[in-house]
């Protein structure tokens, strides 16, 4: 695939392919799909913070929906297809992993890679009333990195109270904040003991498990379902 400058390439698509990776993030990827009925793979969707003007700001059109950057600025289609996607951020946001969410309803795994922590992310108040109604299908979450900041802990804490199917959140942690201080003190704040899926593990971990867009070389190198996972 070719990332494209000031142009909007409208991609028919292959009816077979299963993912759709962008990797350059000196330009935006620019994408009209219009029929990929087995896509279940997107990444690395990103707000654009790498780059210096709007026009190079990623744009994918599926439909009538459109997806600027990580904002939907247009949501007339859901894509039930999409299980995996991978998103890197410059400002940990909730609103942004919402919108995501309600663009593909089925998602099961989602990785999250921020920059910085400046949004409260507090959703008790600001969106309650969309969380009770929004069936949330995650099975697995991963925060890469996790700093156990007010940010971190209001956006994991949605998952682990409101993911009734959620069977694995993995928090990536920097090696000084492995110790077991830190640790009970993440726990707390979480409220694990709370948690909506009666079976879900929390993994708090420095064991590097997870792909970047920066590692990935070579498309022969990516695991064939799962291609954010260190082979």
């Amino acid at each position: 695939m070719t990332n494209c400058r000031n142009s909007l390439s409208r991609m028919p698509l292959d009816p077979c392919l299963q993912r759709l990776l962008h990797q350059d993030f000196d330009y935006g990827l620019h994408v009209s799909v219009v029929s990929a009925p087995k896509l279940e793979t997107l990444g690395c969707l990103s707000d654009g913070f790498y780059i210096s003007g709007q026009d190079d700001l990623s744009r994918i059109v599926f439909g009538s929906t459109v997806i600027q950057g990580l904002h939907v600025d247009k949501l007339a289609t859901v894509v039930h297809t999409v299980k995996i996607l991978s998103v890197t951020i410059k400002t940990l946001s909730l609103d942004s992993v919402i919108g995501l969410m309600r663009c593909f309803p089925s998602l099961e795994k989602v990785y999250i890679e921020p920059y910085t922590r400046k949004e409260n992310n507090e959703w008790r108040r600001k969106h309650w009333d969309l969380i009770t109604c929004l069936e949330i299908r995650l099975k697995e979450i991963v925060l890469d990195p996790y700093l156990g900041t007010k940010s971190d802990i209001n956006l994991a804490s949605l998952f682990v109270m409101k993911a009734r199917v959620l069977e694995l959140m993995t928090f990536m942690l920097e090696p000084r904040d492995y110790n077991d201080k830190f640790l009970a003190e993440q726990r707390r704040k979480l409220q694990l003991e709370k948690r909506a899926s009666r079976g879900a593990q929390f993994h708090f971990t420095t064991d590097r498990s997870v792909r970047r867009v920066s590692d990935m070389h070579h498309v022969r190198d990516l695991d064939l379902i799962d291609p954010f996972v260190c082979c």
